[in-house]
C-alpha cells in the first residue's frame, strides 16, 4: 500500500487551519503543520506533525517544507497594528515560504489568499478573476504583494490562489458578536445597508483547497470561492435569527460616525497592547457598494461545489458555538 504524500499547512492552529487539518486528515491526508513557539496545538488532529517555525526564519521553513509534496499556505496577518506588520507576513513570510519550498522539491504549492486583494465589486457586476487588483485596505494590497511573489518566485512549481470572500463556520470569532447582539435583540446596520456581498463557509473552503490537490489543472490559476449567492445584511440577519430562534430589531449606524468609532476602537486596542480587527480601514470595507465574486471557473475547472447554503451553514454555525459555550 502506497503512503500518501505529505503536505506542509501553515496557521493551521487558526479559524480557517484548523478546519482544514481536520477536513485533509479525514481524507486521509498525511499533514505537517508548522506551528509557532506559543500556538495552541490542542484543537489539531492528533495524527497531524507539527514543526515549530515561523514565516519569517527561514530556517524553520527549510525543515518544515523537507519531504512534503504540496503546501498549502493559509497563515497571515488579518489585523495589525502598524502597516509594514502586513507586509512582512503576507508579502515577505510569503516570499520566504515558496523559496523554501522551492529549494525542497515541493511540487504543488496552493495559496489561501483572500477577497481584499482584488477589492471590492459593483452591486451589478461579480468581480472576476481576470479584472485588475483594486485593494482598498493595507490588508489587502498586502495579500496581493503575497500573491505577486508568488507569480514571480514559483519556478517550476505548479501553483494556484484562491481568495475566499468572508469566511463564517466553527471556530470563527469575527461574525460571533454579531450572533450575540441579534440574540439580545439587536442587530446593527450600517446606513442604507444594501451592499451585496459573498460568503463561504470554512468547510466548503477546506473542500476546495482539497479538491485543488486531486486536480489536474493549469498553472497560475487564480480562482474565487463561494456558496454561489450574492447576500444581504438582512438575509444574513435573517439566517442567524432562524438559528436561534429570536428575532432583533434593526440599530442603524450612521456613515458619519464610523471614522470616530474605528479611531476609537483603535486607539482601546492599542492600550491594550493589542491590534483592532475593527478599525477604519475594517470599516472601509463594510462602506463599499459591493463584495460579489464569480467562482465559476473553479466550478468548471476542479468541480468544486458548496454544500452549505447561508440558512444551513449559519444553522449549523450557531449549533457549533452552543456546544461550546460561546453563546
Amino acid at each position: 500500500m502506497s503512503v500518501p504524500p505529505k503536505i506542509l499547512l501553515t496557521g493551521g492552529t487558526g479559524f480557517v487551519g484548523t478546519n482544514l487539518a481536520h477536513y485533509l486528515v479525514q481524507q486521509g491526508c498525511q499533514l505537517r503543520c508548522l506551528v509557532r513557539r506559543t500556538s495552541d496545538v490542542s484543537r489539531l488532529p492528533r495524527e497531524v506533525e507539527t514543526v515549530e517555525g515561523h514565516l519569517l526564519n527561514f530556517e524553520s521553513l527549510q525543515q518544515a517544507a523537507k519531504r512534503c509534496s504540496a503546501v498549502i499556505h493559509v497563515g497571515g496577518l488579518v489585523k495589525a497594528r502598524q502597516v509594514r506588520e502586513f507586509y512582512r507576513i503576507n508579502r515577505d513570510g510569503t516570499a520566504n515560504l515558496i523559496k523554501a519550498a522551492r529549494e525542497a522539491g515541493v511540487e504543488h504549492f496552493i495559496l489561501c489568499s483572500s477577497q481584499a486583494a482584488s477589492g471590492p465589486s459593483s452591486p451589478d457586476r461579480r468581480r472576476r478573476r481576470d479584472d485588475p487588483p483594486q485593494p482598498v485596505t493595507d490588508y489587502g494590497r498586502s495579500k496581493l504583494a503575497g500573491e505577486e511573489a508568488l507569480a514571480r518566485g514559483a519556478g517550476d512549481m505548479r501553483w494556484c490562489i484562491i481568495r475566499p470572500p468572508a469566511i463564517y463556520g466553527p471556530w470563527d470569532k469575527e461574525f460571533l458578536p454579531l450572533v450575540r447582539w441579534i440574540i439580545r435583540g439587536f442587530k446593527p446596520r450600517l446606513a442604507g445597508g444594501s451592499m451585496k456581498f459573498a460568503l463561504i463557509h470554512v468547510v466548503d473552503l477546506a473542500r476546495a483547497l482539497s479538491l485543488v490537490l486531486e486536480t489536474d489543472y493549469p498553472s497560475g490559476a487564480i480562482w474565487f470561492a463561494t456558496d454561489g449567492a450574492d447576500h444581504t445584511i438582512q438575509e444574513f440577519t435573517e439566517a442567524v435569527e432562524a438559528a436561534v430562534g429570536k428575532k432583533a430589531h434593526w440599530i442603524t449606524i450612521p456613515d458619519w460616525s464610523l471614522p470616530v468609532i474605528g479611531s476609537l476602537l483603535e486607539l482601546t486596542a492599542r492600550l491594550q497592547g493589542t491590534a483592532a480587527m475593527l478599525g477604519r480601514q475594517k470599516l472601509t470595507e463594510l462602506t463599499q457598494p459591493a463584495w460579489t465574486c464569480d467562482d465559476t471557473p473553479i466550478r468548471e475547472t476542479i468541480g468544486y461545489k458548496e454544500v452549505f447554503d447561508l440558512t444551513h451553514g449559519m444553522a449549523q454555525t450557531v449549533e457549533w458555538y452552543q456546544q461550546q459555550g460561546w453563546i
